[in-house]
This record gives structure tokens, sequence and C-alpha cells, in this order.
């Protein structure tokens, strides 16, 4: 199997855990805030990924410029992008805030095209496109629907953005140490260290709740889903191009919309242009699986 084939699979893969997390949060969202949940996602996986990365120790891991990397990776990534995707996810629900967060490509790809010299082919810009128009219309907004909140919008465009740039600095990261485990690692302490720095300059009220209860019901597996896919996402970025790897990994819209109709009927109503955006998405996707190919 080429690289190529390799990237779009763990590519895929991280799109499905990644609307499965997202549907664990949406339920979890009354037992605790966005920073709560982010916070016990990272300290339930940050022992078991050092443990693991000690294990498999390998002298090259030692290098100063790959660990500043991730690092950057870590405090726009897991912590500030994190946080700001579990708030959209709580504000506007899953079937709007998963689809919306399917715009990193186009910031990725930008970005990469800026700073990493990437050339995504015309075939790849067009689903890329498309997956940008399918957020349009998942935001469109008629009489007969019920209201939610567009001033949430700016949460998941806010995730983004912190997400795209996390991508480039992991991207960097990786090709200086081509681990994958090690760069889940270090995001995810550098991560948590910067989370815990700012929480002391919250206000009470907004820190987290770290006491044992539903909480950590919820948020714990959605930390370690949220590994999984990270691991997979990491995975892709070692086989192929950020301009491939970030689409295929924001087709989670469909997964997103399949589980919702299932789990969240309660919760959430699919309305017609939801529904139309998600093809977009999943268009743009497609067409980049098949260049990929």
């Amino acid at each position: 199997m080429n690289d190529a084939l390799l990237a779009a699979g763990f590519a895929l893969g991280t799109a499905s855990m990644s609307s499965a997390f997202s549907l664990i949060a949406r339920r979890g969202q009354q037992h605790g805030t966005a920073i709560t949940g982010v916070v016990i996602g990272l300290i339930v996986n940050v022992p078991w990924l050092v443990a693991l990365t000690i294990l498999t120790w390998e002298p090259a891991y030692w290098s100063s410029e790959a660990w500043f990397w991730f690092f950057l990776s870590g405090i726009t990534g897991p912590s500030l992008g994190r946080v700001f995707m579990f708030r959209a996810i709580h504000r506007l629900g899953v079937s709007r805030a998963v689809p919306l967060l399917a715009a990193n490509p186009l910031f990725s790809a930008g970005f990469a095209y800026i700073f990493l010299g990437e050339r995504p082919g015309p075939y790849v810009w067009a689903g890329i496109f498309l997956v940008v128009l399918g957020c349009v219309g998942i935001t469109y907004q008629r009489k007969s629907d019920a209201p939610w909140d567009r001033r949430a919008i700016w949460l998941p465009l806010l995730s983004v953005l912190g997400f795209s740039t996390s991508n480039i600095f992991r991207k960097i990261g990786i090709e200086v140490v081509p681990s994958a485990l090690l760069g889940i690692t270090l995001t995810s302490f550098f991560g948590l260290v910067a989370l815990v720095a700012v929480l002391w300059f919250l206000p009470k009220p907004q820190r987290p709740n770290l006491k044992w209860g539903k909480a950590w019901h919820f948020y714990g597996p959605c930390g370690l889903i949220n590994t999984l896919a990270f691991l997979s996402h990491f995975a892709a970025l070692k086989y192929g191009d950020i301009s491939v790897v970030s689409p295929l990994s924001s087709t989670a819209p469909l997964f997103a919309l399949f589980y919702s109709w299932i789990f969240l009927r309660d919760m959430e109503r699919i309305t017609l242009p939801i529904l139309l955006g998600t093809v977009c998405v999943v268009a743009g996707g497609v067409i980049i699986a098949l260049k990929a190919m």
C-alpha cells in the first residue's frame, strides 16, 4: 500500500473517531464546562502517553528543534483549539459545530502553501472549497428552524484557527523526528501545562471542576477517543501532505450527521441546509481521496 493510501486511511479514521468524541462531549455538557472537559481529557491521557513514550524511547527523540515545534503545537491545538471546540459543541450542537469545524482545511492548506511550500493541485483546492461551501449551508437558518445562537459561530472558527496553526507546527515537528507517539505525547503534555498556567488567571466560577463524578464518566472516554484520533492524524501527516490529510480528516460531518440522527434525536434536529451542507463537505473529501489514490 502506498503512502497516499495510508495517509487517506488514517485521515478518515480520524474523522470517524472525532465524530464519536463530539457525540459524547455533547451528552456530557450538563456535567462540566468546556475547560473541565479538556483538562480531564488531558489528565486521563498524558500519564499513559508519557509511560509508553519512555518504554519505546529512542536517542533521536532528544531533539530540541522537534520539542520546540511540538511545544508550539501543544499550546495552540490541545489547549486553545480544543477549548473552543468543546464550547462550540455545547453552544451549537454536534450537527452544526462539527461541520463548521471542517473549515480547517482551508486554513491548513493556506498556511501550508505559505509556510511549508506545499502546492496542492486544482482538484485538492476544489475539494477544499466544497468543504467550505458546505459550512456556509450549515449555518443557514430558516424561519421554521429551531432558534440557535448565530453569535456562537465565532467559537468553531477560533477552534479552527488554533488547530490549523497547530497542524503546521506538528507537521514541521514530525519532519524533524518522525514519531507520531512522541508528537502526541509532547503536544498533549505542553497543552496541559499551558491550560494549567492559564487557569490561575481565571475567576473561580470559570475554573474547571475536577471532583470525581459524571463529568469524568463522559470526558474521560472523550479524552481517550480524541487521543486515538490524534494519533491517527499524526500517522496520516507522516505519510501525506497536510493539504490532503486535513480535508479528509474533516469529513467528520458525515459521521457526525449519522451519529446525531441515531443518538441525539432528543437534542438536535437534522434540517435540509445541514444535510446539503454536509453532502458538500463529504463531496469535497471524496474528491481529495480520489486524487490521493
